[in-house]
């Protein structure tokens, strides 16, 4: 089940958490804004989550893990930043396999006490697990043309098209300062009230196999410009290190390359109430901790990530004999990754 490639499991669940928020229950004063805008526009920024110092004291420890590798990469030397001197990556920066999930300094940052909290209020109850989802690294070649496929945006949606209900919040801890340019979150505004319209107005482009039944679904250009022709508008998301992105995952988004030579550094996190997480899905989710295996977003509808490189890529061998990241994990830490039961 956990090989070097990865696989795909089945931890698919019938039972769904549910939400309560101001556009619900009308209780707008019980609500902070920041949750009735992820509701309302599918998308918020949670400013100032944790302390702009700690922000960047994880992205240094990033920088630390990208050194590790003794690929050639030195933080202070402008020459190093190739994609050659890095290990295998998507996207530009996309970092999913060699158990990044389970660094020590990934842990620290999942198990923060004000991030938790945050969650705890979305999901209304601490009983929470979270997935164990890689991180964003990209830095930027100031020789990589504007032409280059890696600035094509890539809109799709975490979330089944058979699945339209208010199922997961995804989220994205920001490391580093990041402006308009610098790449980042895409979101397209509004497109979340459309769910289930979508793919009913597309229905003819599912395919033989009929809508992925996986927690990921390309969005294409012309389905695109439907949207847009209902309001809905991409909108690149800023952030201060230490700000909190969230959205509901039938927001269609992409995470854009930097189109300035200024680094991106982000931490993927997603949290859910472990009520909604099949017993299958946490034995699995257990093996996966053991074998210090990467998921996708959804702590409950996942896949295992693959541990290693293609086998052609120059990191391949350094990947092979590189040991495997045991953390220690603080008692929060262990409930949330499922070792200890609530």
């Amino acid at each position: 089940m956990f090989s070097s490639t990865g696989s795909t499991v089945s931890t698919q669940t019938k039972i769904r958490p549910t939400i309560q928020l101001a556009a619900v229950d009308g209780k707008v004063g019980k609500h902070p804004d920041w949750l009735v805008e992820l509701h309302t526009k599918g998308w918020t920024v949670v400013r100032g989550v944790l302390p702009r110092e700690r922000a960047l004291s994880y992205a240094d420890k990033a920088y630390d893990w990208l050194e590790s590798w003794n690929l050639g990469f030195d933080r202070k030397d402008p020459s190093t930043r190739k994609a050659a001197n890095l290990p295998w990556h998507t996207r530009g920066g996309l970092y999913n396999g060699y158990g990044v999930g389970h660094e020590q300094f990934v842990w620290d940052l999942k198990s923060e006490p004000a991030l938790v909290e945050k969650w705890e209020q979305i999901w209304g109850t601490r009983e929470l697990l979270v997935s164990f989802d890689g991180v964003n690294l990209s830095l930027p070649e100031k020789e990589r043309p504007k032409t280059d496929p890696i600035f094509a945006p890539w809109a799709h949606v975490d979330q089944s098209p058979l699945n339209d209900q208010f199922d997961t919040v995804q989220g994205i801890v920001n490391l580093l300062p990041n402006g308009p340019e610098d790449g980042g979150l895409m979101v397209f505004e509004g497109s979340s009230a459309y769910y289930t319209e979508l793919w009913q107005q597309f229905d003819h482009k599912k395919g033989e196999n009929g809508w992925s039944t996986w927690a990921y679904q390309n969005v294409d250009e012309e389905m695109c410009q439907w949207l847009e022709s209902k309001g809905c508008k991409w909108t690149k998301v800023c952030a201060e290190p230490g700000d909190l992105l969230l959205w509901d995952s039938r927001t269609i988004h992409y995470g854009a390359a930097p189109s300035s030579v200024n680094d991106r550094f982000a931490a993927y996190v997603c949290y859910k109430p472990a009520a909604a997480v099949s017993e299958e899905a946490k034995k699995v989710r257990l093996q996966a901790f053991i074998s210090k295996q990467n998921t996708t977003h959804d702590p409950a509808n996942f896949r295992l990530r693959a541990h290693l490189p293609p086998a052609d890529h120059p990191s391949y061998e350094a990947a092979v004999k590189r040991p495997l990241e045991f953390p220690v994990l603080s008692k929060r830490a262990r409930e949330l990754s499922g070792l200890d039961r609530y």
